[in-house]
């Protein structure tokens, strides 16, 4: 499959699950973002067991190809990056008071290879986690909430990135707020680099 048809793929599936426009504006993608919970992959919208989404997954990114100079656009080895993972669906997907639900915030991540040159795997350990991962809790009653992981590229000018002063609405106060409206106030430069998704649902449903 070529990068044309696998960036198009990726663009069908964020606005058939909305996470374009709910989550983020349209982006150019910069490569593929590989999240795995316990060997079950995430894949840009299958469902996953809650109990199995509880620690932390392996996540890696494999930019896209260099162009003609030898670079890959907006992406560097050496970049410092932003891992976020966001609720649009809290508490439900029909009453937004508390999305967007903030579940993970890491910055000044760095990567080391991974299994082959052409791509890399998150190295937590190297970064600063604003918000401690919480796993997925969907209330009962309340349907599938769709789970967003996004990667951004830090801007190297900013020295610190300020911690929400709250989880639900991303410290906002205002339903339907997220990390879009917390970017914009705190790290406007930041560059999506690419976002990959999942749904859990509480099985009282």
């Amino acid at each position: 499959m070529t990068l044309i048809t696998i960036s198009q793929s990726l663009d069908e599936s964020y606005s058939k699950h909305k996470i374009i426009p709910d989550v983020v504006d349209k982006f150019e993608t910069q490569g593929l973002l590989t999240i795995e919970y316990n060997l079950e992959q995430v894949a840009l919208g299958n469902t996953l067991a809650v109990a199995r989404t509880q620690e932390k997954p392996v996540i890696q990114f494999t930019p896209n190809l260099p162009n003609q100079d030898g670079k890959v656009e907006d992406f560097g080895k050496d970049d410092k990056l932003i891992l976020v993972l966001t609720d649009p669906d809290a508490p439900s997907n029909k009453d937004h008071k508390w999305s967007e639900y903030a579940h993970w915030l890491l910055t000044d991540l760095q990567l080391k290879s991974g299994k082959d040159d052409s791509s890399y795997i998150l190295d937590f350990t190297t970064g600063s986690e604003k918000l401690e991962y919480q796993g997925p809790a969907p209330p009962p009653k309340t349907g599938k909430h769709r789970y967003v992981f996004l990667l951004y590229k830090q801007d190297p000018l900013i020295k610190e990135v300020s911690t929400p002063s709250d989880r639900p609405t991303w410290g906002t106060g205002v339903p339907s707020s997220g990390v879009r409206d917390w970017i914009a106030k705190n790290a406007p430069e930041l560059k999506l680099l690419g976002v990959n998704f999942f749904y859990a649902e509480n099985e009282d449903n």
